[in-house]
């Protein structure tokens, strides 16, 4: 069976007025590789919330196949056995129709060097993008 091949990560976090800036820094390079963070390219969009409060939109871009590579074997390897099970059970949850796999993680725990999948609405999201099909893509993710 062909398997299916990441070829970016992009790392993408909101830092609302009352957080600061370092420590959500800290939070998404938690999430990758060390190698990695040495390599990353910073984008902050400055825009403003539903009360004119300042937010600011960070992201952390990697378009090579091989650091994508390292981040998602990475983040793959520190994840709670849990959470493995239920995104490869829940795939489709987690899989738009161009093959991007989208993951949220706990920006709290994040900093503290954990990571935890959530459902609410203090994240980092973190998109993989795929060429296969998810059946490709499942099985990548068990045999990392």
């Amino acid at each position: 069976m062909k398997t299916a091949k990441v070829f970016s990560v992009e790392y993408s976090t909101f830092v609302h007025a009352t957080e600061d800036y370092n420590k959500v820094l800290k939070a998404m390079e938690n999430l990758m590789p060390p190698r990695l963070r040495e390599r990353k390219n910073v984008s902050v969009e400055e825009t403003y919330g539903h009360y004119d409060n300042p937010i600011r939109i960070v992201k952390i871009t990697f378009r090579n196949p091989e650091y994508a590579l390292q981040a998602l074997a990475w983040l793959w390897g520190r994840m709670l056995d849990l959470d493995k099970a239920y995104l490869i059970e829940n795939l489709d949850l987690h899989l738009d129709d161009k093959m991007r796999l989208y993951l949220r993680l706990d920006k709290q725990d994040a900093y503290l060097g954990l990571l935890r999948l959530s459902s609410g609405d203090d994240i980092i999201k973190v998109k993989f993008s795929f060429k296969g099909s998810k059946d490709e893509i499942r099985e990548l993710l068990q045999q990392l």
